[in-house]
C-alpha cells in the first residue's frame, strides 16, 4: 500500500510539472509559427553617463595621507615603554625538581 501511494505522489508531481512547462513555454518566442516576427521591446531612454568617478588609469585608488604633526606618547599611556616586551619576565623561584620516570610503552 505504501509502494502505490508513493508512486501515485511521485506520478502526479511528474504530472504538474510537465504541465507548468507546458504552460511556461506558450508565451515564448519559441510558440511563434514559422515566419512570424518577434514582437520588439519598448525603447528604452539612456541617459548620458556623467564623468567617471574612479582612478585615472595607472593611479593608484588609495588614500594618500600625510603626517601633520609629530608623534608622540600619550601623557597617561599604561603599558610598556616603546622597546620593551609586554610579556612577564620569569624568574626561577627555587631548583627544579627530576621529572618522574616515563610510564608510557617502550619506545621502538
Amino acid at each position: 500500500m505504501r509502494n502505490g501511494v508513493k508512486s501515485t505522489i511521485v506520478g502526479m508531481g511528474l504530472i504538474a510539472g510537465v504541465a507548468f512547462s507546458a504552460f511556461a513555454q506558450t508565451d515564448n518566442v519559441a510558440a511563434l509559427p514559422p515566419g512570424a516576427q518577434a514582437p520588439t521591446p519598448p525603447a528604452a531612454a539612456v541617459a548620458p553617463s556623467a564623468n567617471y568617478i574612479g582612478p585615472k588609469p595607472g593611479e593608484l585608488w588609495s588614500a594618500q595621507e600625510k603626517q601633520t604633526q609629530q608623534i608622540r606618547p600619550s601623557e597617561g599611556y599604561v603599558g610598556p615603554k616603546p622597546g620593551e616586551l609586554w610579556s612577564s619576565q620569569e624568574k626561577q623561584t627555587g631548583p627544579a625538581a627530576k621529572s618522574p620516570d616515563y610510564v608510557g610503552p617502550r619506545p621502538n
